[in-house]
Order: C-alpha cells, then structure tokens, then sequence
C-alpha cells in the first residue's frame, strides 16, 4: 500500500475512533473515498450483489487497506467485533462483501474495531481522548 493512502487509512480510523469509539470498514472505505454513500446505501437495500462491485479501487487495493486497518487496530489495541451486515426491513438478507464469497475477506469487511475506553468517554458526553 502506498504511504498517503496508509496515512488516509489512519487519519480516517483515528476520526471516527475519536467521533464515536469504533470504527468499521465501509466507514473507512468512503471516508477514504473508495466507496460512495450512495453505493453502500444500495448495498444495504440489498440492490447490488457485494460491496466490491462498487468501489473505486481494484481487488489488490481493496485488500491492502483491509490488512492495513486489521494491522493498524490491532497496534493500537482496538477490540475486534464481528458484525453481521444484513439488508433493511422486515427480511433481513445478509449482505455479501466479496465477489468471491471468501470466508476470510468477508470476514475481515465485517469486523469493527472499537476503543472501549472513548466510547465510554463519549458515551458520558466527555470529549478528549
């Protein structure tokens, strides 16, 4: 991965640590702006067949910034939750990432990684770190 896209991987996990106490991988992918809103929120209609379709970058791309957010919360002793992407409504249809359907990248799309100590800080209405 190169470095500036490394350092917007980051800056963008450290803001949405510091706005909210977790961060999550389509999060980062449209703040980095590899996906756009719009897309992801077809996705979670359940209107498109997986996230990667959509993005900007290609699968090499993609991957790289996956490995790069796992390494980077796992430097920073972020805590890993597995969380279970699932269309809207009423029949709730789990959502696919991956155009291949691998176990471990889709794995690693729905993984969220949170800072207990800043939610709790945010959840008391405490700002600062």
């Amino acid at each position: 991965m190169s470095d500036k896209r490394a350092e917007r991987v980051i800056a963008e996990i450290d803001k949405q640590i510091e706005e909210r106490g977790y961060t999550a991988v389509p999060d980062v992918l449209i703040g980095i702006g590899m996906l756009s809103e719009e897309k992801f929120s077809e996705w979670k209609k359940g209107d498109l067949r997986c996230l990667e379709d959509v993005c900007s970058a290609d699968l090499s791309k993609l991957h790289s910034v996956l490995k790069s957010i796992k390494a980077y919360a796992e430097e920073t002793g972020l805590k890993p939750s597995i969380v279970r992407y699932s269309t809207d409504g009423r029949n709730q249809i789990p959502l696919r990432f991956t155009m291949s359907g691998n176990p471990v990248l889709e794995r690693l799309y729905s993984t969220q990684y949170l800072d207990p100590w800043r939610a709790q800080e945010i959840r008391r209405g405490r700002k600062g770190r």
